[in-house]
């Protein structure tokens, strides 16, 4: 999926910029995973750097170059953006989205000393934020449709997660003492495992009655989505589920 979203950006800028977006991202999003809130806040700074030149690109013609330092972030600049011609959400959108990123990396504790440390209701409004921006990017410059755009931008990070050995087509939990539940989750959210039967390949499980009573247990707690023809999704829920997890088995 990340070669996906860093072919259309760069479609639609360069290879440099999009480059630039795509790995910024990336970087906001592995520390929230590992709950580095205060990295993650300051990775969003160079995120909306990227982003700002973007809209440079596709409002003014032209970019400020990388290593070269943006003007001051500010009203005026949003107002700027606002009466150029171009795309809207170019123009307002996602400038104000931008600037309330900006606002809480500069001014709660992350790039500067506060009586406000940085904690986990920033960070989570910061990568929902960038989310929404990233998603917004490929949308306009793509035919994609908005659950498609979702899903590139959901898949664009490949967590490397211990305690899962893949190897061909060799996949193994190597943590001891998961029930069937939490090796059901730690699989979904870990790997691009996606069907019942790949699941029952490698948990191995005997009783496969018992396997899809637990399959219809998480569908009916709203941890994964189990389709009648056998698909296995991790939901929103069940992913902050596996974080909790995944997270509490690594660093036992």
């Amino acid at each position: 999926m990340e070669s996906k979203a860093s072919s259309i950006l760069t479609s639609a800028s360069d290879a440099t910029l999009a480059k630039c977006i795509v790995d910024s991202y990336k970087e906001i999003e592995r520390n929230y995973f590992v709950k580095q809130w205060k990295t993650s806040e300051l990775d969003a700074g160079h995120f909306v750097e990227s982003v700002r030149r973007f809209l440079e690109l596709k409002l003014f013609g032209k970019y400020t170059p990388i290593g070269k330092s943006l003007a001051a972030f500010n009203d005026k600049t949003l107002q700027d953006y606002q009466n150029a011609v171009g795309e809207e959400s170019y123009r307002i959108h996602i400038p104000r989205a931008l600037i309330s990123i900006y606002g809480i990396r500069n001014k709660r504790g992350v790039g500067h000393i506060s009586y406000i440390s940085p904690n986990y209701l920033d960070a989570t409004f910061i990568i929902s934020s960038a989310k929404w921006i990233l998603g917004e990017l490929i949308r306009i410059n793509s035919s994609l449709i908005a659950e498609e755009t979702a899903r590139i931008v959901e898949h664009i990070v490949d967590r490397d997660v211990e305690g899962i050995w893949e190897q061909d087509d060799i996949t193994r939990i190597l943590i001891d003492g998961l029930s069937l539940k939490e090796q059901i989750l730690f699989l979904l959210f870990a790997t691009k495992i996606t069907s019942e039967s790949q699941l029952l390949q490698v948990i191995e499980s005997k009783d496969k009655a018992y396997f899809r009573k637990v399959l219809k247990q998480l569908h009916s707690d709203r941890i994964i989505e189990y389709t009648k023809d056998g698909w296995c999704i991790i939901s929103p829920k069940g992913k902050i589920s596996a974080e909790n997890l995944i997270l509490e088995k690594i660093n036992a």
